[in-house]
């Protein structure tokens, strides 16, 4: 399937379910490659910001929308972080990264499931986090750097959070949905 013409996609069943096959042929190319490499693939977006936007109600951005998603209710943008390594993430942010929410995926792939963590935070706020031990976010991203931040280390662990949404890729739905 080719969404590059489109501006939103709604993600529904049977995409969702393209999306869901997709993962595992990356799994099996990632455990074949990590067998051989020192180290696997990230996670493509592809595969990613359609479960997110699927488990959220979202819609996918595939124009010239700013942000991977949109909420269709506030029209709010949506900023998308994936990681494949549940233990540990490290995710960056170009210098003009702008945000009204950003969304932290977590995927274990031991288990097939897809954690989802919306941190209900826009980028101003997330820019006056550390980047390091002596720079903020912003401080790093006005002399043109690319932060790399643990989202993990930031908000789930610092803030024990449970996730909103756990996603079963294997049977392609959503089995618990911590959301008030």
């Amino acid at each position: 399937m080719a969404y590059k013409k489109f501006g939103y996609i709604e993600i529904d069943d049977a995409r969702i379910d393209a999306t869901c096959d997709a993962y595992f042929k990356w799994k099996d190319l990632n455990s074949y490659i990590k067998n051989t490499s020192s180290r696997g693939m990230n996670m493509p977006d592809a595969i990613s910001e359609p479960m997110g936007c699927y488990c959220l109600g979202y819609l996918w951005n595939r124009g010239s929308e700013v942000g991977d998603a949109t909420d269709p209710i506030t029209n709010k943008k949506i900023e998308f972080k994936a990681t494949s390594k549940f233990e540990g993430d490290l995710s960056s942010f170009g210098p003009k990264t702008v945000f009204d929410n950003l969304v932290f995926l977590r995927f274990y792939l031991d288990e097939n499931k897809l954690y989802i963590y919306d941190l209900n935070i826009n980028s101003e706020e997330f820019e006056k986090y550390p980047a390091n031990k002596t720079q903020t976010i912003q401080e790093q991203k006005a002399v043109g750097r690319r932060p790399h931040v643990s989202l993990q280390s930031l908000f789930v662990d610092a803030k024990n959070l449970q996730p909103d949404i756990i996603f079963d890729i294997r049977r392609c739905r959503i089995i618990e949905d911590n959301r008030h």
